[in-house]
């Protein structure tokens, strides 16, 4: 087993995150190698020996990737990784971390739970788009909304060719049981445990009382066609997008590859709902 370690240059703490690991790799004796735009901002460190494109890492056999930043980093890992089958672990650099496994004082120790075979690792699903024979991926989720215009965006939703609804909206939100606890809640979407097969369909803002979220079965496929001739986005986990014209159709379901998570065992998803998101915590006390 080798280490492959990736994360966000703007967090302050990133460099000592790197030296700590790196010496108790060392001493382990345990291979490993560091993303060399890493070094952008520390182009001095002892480690820079270890460095080497994202690509590169990738390619190597029997690794696991250590993902150092927050959600929107780990986001990115997992679209760097894409169908190639490596594990990622999460290590929080940031606030909440919802995808983070550790927090940095205690990245080591897991690590060595690693080494011992004291880990799992859990499948997530992924979301693909298709627009104009283009593909995007979401491990989130995947949006639809207006991208030149502060008006509104009028709507038709589909599964399976059947008509879910019509809605005149900001946009809407596709989203897996990952991305639930995202954008999705945020826009009065429901939490959804990862084991679910399913995907959540939430309007933005609609100009309705009667459009509410739906959740539908994730083995089928979702159609979202754009009326009008406004300028639609379509974007993926909040980080890639492509951009047309209505009428616009995009075509969604689930893709042919999974993203693996590294997780502690006898941990659950529901002690990260309390821990992360005070689930179920009563403040009147």
């Amino acid at each position: 087993m080798i280490f492959g370690i990736t994360g966000n240059i703007e967090k302050e703490n990133l460099h000592s995150v790197i030296e700590d690991i790196g010496n108790f790799l060392l001493k382990k004796k345990i291979g490993f190698f560091i993303d060399s735009k890493l070094f952008r901002t520390n182009s001095k460190s002892k480690f820079k020996k270890f460095s080497a494109s994202v690509n590169s890492i990738l390619r190597k056999k029997d690794i696991i990737l250590l993902s150092l930043g927050g959600d929107g980093t780990f986001l990115r890992s997992a679209r760097l990784v894409g169908s190639r089958n490596i594990p990622i672990l999460g290590v929080n650099l940031g606030n909440l971390g919802f995808l983070a496994e550790v927090r940095t004082n205690e990245i080591t120790h897991f690590i060595n739970d690693i080494l011992k075979g004291n880990y799992r690792v859990t499948e997530r699903v992924i979301l693909e788009a298709q627009i104009n024979r283009k593909k995007i991926f979401g491990l989130n989720d995947i949006v639809i909304d207006k991208a030149d215009s502060i008006r509104m965006i009028n709507i038709d939703a589909f599964y399976n060719d059947e008509k879910i609804f019509k809605v005149i909206a900001d946009g809407i939100i596709i989203s897996t049981p990952t991305g639930s606890t995202g954008y999705s809640l945020s826009s009065g979407g429901p939490v959804i445990s990862p084991q679910s097969s399913v995907f959540s369909v939430t309007p933005i803002c609609p100009h309705s009382l009667n459009i509410r979220p739906i959740i539908i079965p994730d083995d089928g496929h979702i159609t979202i066609r754009t009326l009008g001739s406004s300028i639609a986005r379509v974007t993926a986990d909040g980080q890639t997008y492509i951009s047309g014209k209505s009428p616009l159709e995009v075509r969604l379901k689930k893709a042919d590859y999974t993203v693996k998570l590294v997780k502690r065992t006898g941990k659950t998803y529901f002690d990260t709902l309390k821990k992360k998101l005070l689930w179920s915590e009563d403040k009147r006390r």
